[in-house]
């Protein structure tokens, strides 16, 4: 694993670890990279339904001034915009992700807020998702046509901030693998990982390990983040290919949603998770929200394409 540059660096030219570029985290700099990609899908996607007719020049005024520009134009402050809320509601969730973690927010709320840890990708889709609505409204983008347009770059980022997860071995791991079946033909770093070096600095210590980060886990687990980094790069070739074709508004993002519900519901059997009991039913955070998507997407999906439908049908 790679906690942070310096173990890259170790790797690649045997210089000691934990030395300037320590700096630099692993997962912090997939983070960045991962939102560099969704802008660069989001910007692509907008230009191309600016050239449709699908959207159109808004206009913003400042100071007394009114300009009109294209909403490709407006990618960067939205990319902001939706990147602090992101993170913001991320933290948010994470206080709420558990019963160990309510009571940890309880005793020390400042401590919960400003510490490194916890963050909850749902808490983070949800608050910007709010947030970016609010902002995009402001210049006249209507909600369904920025929900379609973010969803192929929201999975995008998705995958490529789970590697993140993956190279830092930041405790986004499965449950232990036990030995891998016959019929798993795959390599072996598919089935099960001890994460050494892991910046959770979870486990046993490893044998002459030198620097900072020298725990791996005791029995290898399912390397979750990268079974989540597949299906986020698959969900994204689908939208990505059926976004010329499923034209009507919020059809994309509630397949979305679908998928993306589908996706984590399923990962959350085998991910090591922290759970509530809700009347004899024992489920994560993240399970439940995921639950609740993939309906809300189903139900959208319906709604928007009946009620197109019926727009469209002659009158008798």
């Amino acid at each position: 694993m790679y906690p942070d540059l310096s173990y890259v660096l170790h790797d690649i030219f045997g210089t000691p670890p934990d030395n300037w570029a320590s700096i630099v985290k692993i997962f912090g700099l997939m983070l960045a990279i991962a939102i560099l990609c969704s802008s660069y899908f989001l910007g692509l996607e907008f230009k191309r339904r600016e050239a449709e007719g699908s959207l159109h020049p808004v206009k913003i005024t400042k100071d007394g001034k009114t300009t009109t520009v294209w909403p490709h134009e407006k990618v960067g402050d939205i990319t902001i915009v939706a990147a602090i809320s992101g993170v913001i509601g991320a933290k948010l969730f994470a206080l709420f992700e558990s019963v160990e973690s309510i009571r940890a927010f309880i005793r020390d709320p400042l401590h919960s807020l400003f510490s490194g840890s916890g963050l909850a990708i749902y808490g983070g889709l949800i608050v910007a998702f709010f947030v970016v609505r609010w902002y995009v409204n402001r210049m006249g983008i209507r909600t369904l046509d920025i929900c379609d347009a973010t969803a192929p770059s929201l999975m995008i980022g998705y995958g490529v901030g789970r590697i993140g997860c993956q190279l830092s071995g930041d405790g986004d791991w499965g449950i232990v693998a036990g030995p891998k079946p016959g019929w798993f033909v795959l390599p072996d770093w598919l089935w099960s990982d001890t994460y050494p070096r892991n910046v959770a600095e979870e486990g046993i210590r490893m044998a002459d390990c030198t620097g900072r980060y020298c725990m791996e886990l005791a029995q290898g687990v399912f390397p979750t983040p990268v079974y989540e980094t597949l299906m986020a790069f698959a969900i994204f070739g689908i939208l990505w290919g059926l976004r010329k074709k499923l034209v009507i508004p919020g059809q994309i993002f509630f397949l979305y949603c679908m998928l993306n519900g589908l996706e984590r519901f399923f990962i959350e059997k085998i991910r090591v998770n922290d759970t509530f009991n809700i009347m004899g039913i024992t489920a994560s955070q993240a399970e439940i929200i995921s639950f609740v998507l993939f309906f809300i997407g189903l139900g959208g999906f319906i709604f928007v394409t009946r009620k197109a439908k019926k727009r469209e049908a002659p009158l008798s």
